[in-house]
């Protein structure tokens, strides 16, 4: 006999236990009968006075009565475990399915006809081995993609695995079937007969069909040296510690698909020019992993404008790089590339995921600043040399809060030179200080730092990339407080103090250094302006304005978990990813980066917020299949695991007959007649 039940037997054991002190309880604190007395009769105060419930008749029928009902509970309890006999026979078997739903099963050469998917077609293989199986036999469902999850426990119910199986759909993710393998076996450790088949196309790379070990390592037995491993030592490394242990399981492999033909983009990059920020390039890589020659139409998306449509003839196996150059940066920020079939030979293929590919490109314009403060010819010269900026004009304090803090030149980015309003420009509008004084300071100030010395800056702030300020001299420089509470943090310190901050106030960004630029009038000196770290603060600062902090605007593969930067953003402590599907996921935000998994091709949105939810911050993203290992959709009629001197699998054969009984409808029906002799013997007055 063996219990199946899906409740870990301990839990069952603690649910057991109460119940039946629940039930004795219960029992013990039954009502007794209410005495009453009749005065008018001395006969009936004779009778209420016998104490006839110590007799031993009485106390053996009270026992009985507590017999019937914990024996009820127990059968109940018992059947909840779900025994079975015959599982324990020789003949029967422990079966973990692996149904392959990656990228590559979406093909739709799941038969002859190409009127199914190999997934539908992997269901139906699956399917027939559920029901074939024996009575004793017992299965697991497990979905292979980016990631292995089991959709199901141990279980001979076949309808039921039947509907799991059906369930299954397959995601825009490569296999992993290394870790498939290993959830499999572990899944199958200690149990009688274990067997994994893998229903698949067998589209896996090559790296992960050797990761397999066949023979158990030797108890005891000395790790070969580094001398006597192949020419490959990272190899032989990879091998022997990422390496499924599959010795005592026996593996089988069941194969669908027909066609090898496909055309896929394998590769999809975007990227601004240094130069010139408003304009940028793309790259684009396809492949023909079909045998024959293949043709097909490239077009290049920006928003739903067609910016280029080309015709492309492959040759069998040919890889092709097309690169669109000098291309006018538009307000719509999605770029797509779209291969299309052709009439005629070779004009299409049974995958369509790899045929589409998505980038993002934040939408890019020249910036207006607006300066504010008195003549500065260090500050004006540095902002005219960049070329991405439009210098609107410069202003007084006077002038500037003589409007009451209003943006009279729809700036983008206004400069506060060693002044400091009362009332800054509302958002989205992003704000610049030098030298910020007073309780109107954009981030709280302690004091002054005399003969400032830059000791140690934020390399992983935007800001200040490629900027090294150790050498930079200074007389004096305001001491900041930040609190990241409110998204502030500090880019440059002076031993411990705060010399250069950085603010995230909703849709804005502020910046601000402690002292203040040389110009005449003033009596503070700092030779930061004839260093080149000067006009390249200024560039990255604009550039973190802009939210163009990067060069290269790449995109995510899907089925790996990547680190998202979050642009600057303190305080963060998770994000809502909200996919293609417009599924919302959660994900936690560690050390200014977010995790991020793509499921789907497609666009994504990521809202990183604080502890008390509010949004600090919204990122688009964009993942794409971007795996030639997975576009190369050639199914394998025959499997190897273990590489050279492996495994090959062959197909299961069929399963032995064996028995098993289900006794939980028979436990149920005893139930049912002892609650049926309980009422009978309680009306009866029998057992009371």
């Amino acid at each position: 006999m063996s219990l199946l039940g899906p409740i870990p037997f301990a839990v069952f054991a603690w649910i057991a236990g109460g119940t039946l002190v629940l039930a004795i309880g219960a029992y013990i604190i039954k009502m007794r009968r209410r005495r009453f007395e009749v005065p008018f009769s001395r006969l009936w105060q004779r009778v209420l006075e016998q104490r006839d419930a110590n007799a031993l008749w009485k106390q053996l029928k009270r026992l009985l009565s507590l017999l019937l009902i914990l024996a009820i509970i127990g059968i109940m309890l018992f059947a909840a475990l779900d025994p079975t006999l015959g599982v324990v026979d020789r003949k029967a078997r422990s079966v973990v399915i692996l149904l392959d739903a990656s990228a590559s099963m979406k093909a739709t050469d799941g038969d002859e006809r190409g009127e199914k998917s190999r997934l539908d077609a992997a269901k139906d293989r699956a399917k027939h081995l559920v029901d074939g199986m024996g009575g004793g036999d017992v299965a697991m469902v497990m979905k292979v993609d980016g990631q292995a999850t089991p959709m199901s426990r141990f279980s001979n119910d076949a309808p039921m695995l039947d509907k799991i199986i059906d369930g299954v759909t397959a995601s825009d993710t490569p296999a992993d079937l290394t870790r498939a393998l290993g959830a499999a076996a572990d899944a199958l450790r200690d149990r009688p007969s274990p067997l994994s088949v893998l229903v698949s196309d067998g589209a896996f790379p090559e790296q992960q069909l050797s990761l397999v070990r066949w023979a158990p390592a030797a108890p005891g037995a000395p790790a070969p040296t580094p001398a006597a491993a192949p020419a490959r030592p990272q190899t032989w490394n990879t091998r022997n510690l990422a390496a499924v242990d599959l010795s005592s399981i026996d593996v089988r492999y069941l194969p669908v698909g027909h066609r090898s033909d496909n055309v896929g983009i394998i590769a999809f990059n975007v990227r601004r020019y240094i130069a010139n920020k408003a304009a940028y390039e793309v790259y684009i890589e396809v492949q023909n992993f079909g045998q024959e020659p293949a043709h097909r139409q490239l077009t290049l998306y920006n928003g739903d404008t067609a910016v280029d449509v080309r015709r492309l003839d492959l040759a069998p196996g040919q890889r092709i790089h097309q690169i669109y150059a000098k291309l006018p940066a538009t307000v719509d920020d999605k770029l797509r590339a779209s291969l299309r079939p052709v009439d005629g030979p070779g004009g299409s293929d049974p995958f369509a995921l790899d045929d589409q590919a998505f980038a993002l490109l934040p939408a890019k314009k020249k910036q207006k600043v607006l300066l504010v403060g008195s003549e500065n010819l260090y500050l004006e010269g540095a902002l005219l040399a960049y070329d991405n900026i439009d210098l609107v004009g410069r202003v007084s304090l006077a002038e500037f809060t003589a409007n009451s803090g209003a943006n009279p030149a729809a700036a983008d980015v206004v400069v506060f030179d060693d002044c400091t309003p009362d009332t800054p420009p509302p958002p989205p509008t992003s704000l610049l200080y030098f030298h910020p004084s007073g309780p109107a300071s954009p981030i709280a100030i302690r004091g002054d730092v005399k003969n400032p010395h830059i000791t140690e800056i934020d390399e992983g702030h935007p800001v200040m990339r490629w900027v090294s300020l150790s050498d930079v001299y200074m007389d004096r420089s305001s001491a900041f407080t930040p609190d990241a509470r409110k998204g502030e943090s500090t880019l440059a310190f002076s031993v411990t103090d705060s010399v250069i901050a950085a603010k995230r106030d909703g849709k804005r960004k502020i910046l601000a250094f402690g002292f203040s630029l040389p110009a005449p009038g003033r009596d503070s000196a700092t030779d930061l302006p004839m260093r080149v770290a000067f006009p390249m603060l200024l560039v990255n600062a604009l550039d973190w304005f802009a939210g163009d902090t990067t060069d290269l605007l790449t995109t995510y593969p899907t089925g790996s978990r990547e680190r998202v930067p979050l642009d600057g953003v303190v305080g963060a402590t998770e994000a809502d990813v909200r996919g293609p599907d417009d599924q919302l996921t959660h994900t936690p935000v560690i050390d200014g980066l977010a995790t991020f998994y793509g499921a789907q091709v497609g666009y994504y949105d990521l809202a990183a917020k604080a502890p008390d939810g509010s949004v600090l911050a919204r990122i688009e993203l964009a993942a794409n299949l971007a795996s030639p290992e997975e576009s190369d959709i050639a199914p394998s009629a025959k499997l190897t695991l273990g590489g050279a001197g492996g495994k090959q699998l062959t197909e299961p054969e069929a399963f032995a007959i064996s028995r098993s009984q289900k006794l939980w409808i028979y436990l149920i029906i005893l139930a049912a007649g002892l609650v049926l002799v309980e009422w009978i013997t309680y009306h009866r007055r029998i057992t009371v």
